[in-house]
């Protein structure tokens, strides 16, 4: 596949080419890079892919609004890049990265898509169901 150039991510789902693309991005992120402390390759992630596509970030966040299920998965497979891209990122880059971009952060910080509300844990052994 050629490098895409100024195509959104919703436009490259449309055109069946989201994931072809991330694939390639993520084969380049791959093969790049020399021979350092911490080894070869980019780390893959999704400000790298917008670039690669030609888009910015707030395309990334219309298409988390807009497709959910499909960042949702396009996330998973940069998280899984991360973690396995070979040791070469620091655990402080990768951890707020994983925070940050991809909502690991504490409950205030993550991105959520709908609020659950409160949640409640009684015991069983609670008979008074007041949490003590």
């Amino acid at each position: 596949m050629e490098t895409c150039k100024h195509i959104s991510l919703e436009a490259a789902l449309e055109d069946r080419r989201l994931w072809d693309a991330l694939d390639e991005y993520l084969e380049r992120c791959r093969s790049t890079g020399g021979e350092g402390k911490r080894g070869g390759g980019s780390f893959p992630n999704i400000a790298g892919f917008c670039r690669f596509l030609g888009c910015g970030l707030q395309d990334a966040e219309a298409f988390r609004l807009s497709h959910p299920a499909e960042a949702d998965r396009l996330n998973t497979v940069l998280e899984d890049e991360a973690f396995n891209c070979g040791g070469h990122l620091s655990p402080t880059l990768l951890s707020a990265y994983l925070k940050h971009r991809l909502g690991y952060g504490d409950k205030s910080e993550a991105v959520s898509g709908t609020d659950c509300g409160e949640v409640r844990v009684i015991f069983e052994h609670d008979v008074a169901e007041d949490g003590a």
